[in-house]
């Protein structure tokens, strides 16, 4: 099986797509492929609406020629699930998005569940996303943030590892939430470690999304074209 995974930052490194590529290549099965690319223009990162627009263009093309290329399934590897539901519009292949996939395990694995963001300024769109992805207001206990932007949760794992912990211990202590859910997919790797620090499941998007999309392939489930209607011709990328 064939996983493209793109990252809808722009200006990555080789070296640091390689890394995130070994990273998630232990979440998958010895005969999953997995690629990493980042988007060729746009954003640094998804902070706001307006970087998902900006980012928008250059993530579709990256999905159209995964498909070209023979991949089995596509991660657009960012917990706002930009360009998510255009893409599936796009392509047959399945196009998962960690942001609501984490979301439902979380809803599976107990009633109430936080999300832990990056900025202050995030908070009120990963409130909002919650709303816009049918899920049940009643059972978001918090949206707090870490204080740490994208483009800096990887720089000092340690810092971020802590700012994580206060901000999921309030989540736990002070809210009512049964789960964690991590927003940002830099933060890939710190949710087994804080659900033995937080005493609750911690659900780290990256690792969902791998296994999720292996699933997908391995059962031969894509999005239905009921929900996710074929674009025709009309728009050219």
């Amino acid at each position: 099986m064939k996983i493209k995974v793109i990252i809808p930052n722009s200006g990555m490194s080789r070296k640091t797509l390689d890394e995130r590529e070994i990273m998630l290549k232990g979440y998958a099965a010895a005969d999953t492929e997995i690629s990493v690319d980042c988007i060729d223009g746009g954003p640094e990162s998804i902070e706001s609406s307006y970087d998902e627009v900006l980012a928008g263009p250059h993530i579709l093309r990256k999905v159209t020629q995964a498909e070209k290329d023979g991949y089995d399934a596509i991660i657009i590897y960012c917990g706002s699930d930009p360009a998510v539901a255009a893409a599936r519009e796009l392509v047959k292949i399945p196009v998962i998005g960690p942001g609501k996939l984490s979301k439902m395990v979380a809803l599976d694995m107990g009633y109430r569940f936080s999300v832990l963001t990056v900025l202050p300024t995030c908070i009120a769109r990963d409130t909002e996303a919650v709303y816009e992805k049918g899920f049940d207001m009643t059972r978001l206990a918090s949206v707090r943030s870490i204080g740490i932007p994208v483009s800096d949760v990887r720089e000092d794992m340690d810092a971020t590892f802590n700012a994580l912990y206060q901000a999921g211990r309030l989540c736990v202590e002070k809210d009512g939430a049964h789960c964690v859910v991590l927003s940002c997919l830099g933060m890939a790797g710190m949710g087994e470690r804080l659900s033995e620090a937080l005493g609750v499941p911690v659900l780290d998007p990256a690792p969902l999304a791998v296994q999720y999309a292996q699933m997908l392939g391995t059962l031969g489930i894509s999005q239905s074209r009921e929900a996710y209607p074929a674009i025709g011709e009309k728009i050219h990328i």
